[in-house]
């Protein structure tokens, strides 16, 4: 089945990545401006925290995803709890 237990069959764990993925371009894009000319420009500060949350929401979404697999009955429990294991840094 591959997942889409919660939220519908939306796999919402793959909307929080794609958040992820677009605030990184933000980021990376800090001082060029947009199509309408805006141009944040965050201070080095500022920006050294959102590459923080950008993993963290990324390791979020990976927690989503394999807690949706247990319960669509992709994993097991034994795969569940080794999954999260290795997301805890744990061996």
């Amino acid at each position: 089945m591959s997942g889409g237990h919660f939220n519908g069959n939306r796999y919402i764990y793959y909307q929080v990545r794609q958040f992820a993925d677009e605030l990184e371009h933000e980021i990376e894009n800090n001082d060029n401006p947009n199509a309408w000319s805006y141009c944040p420009s965050y201070k080095p500060e500022t920006l050294e925290v959102l590459k923080k949350q950008v993993a963290a929401i990324n390791k979020l979404s990976e927690v989503m995803r394999v807690i949706d697999y247990l319960y669509s009955s992709d994993y097991g429990e034994d795969t569940f709890l080794e999954a999260m294991r290795k997301l805890e840094g744990h061996p």
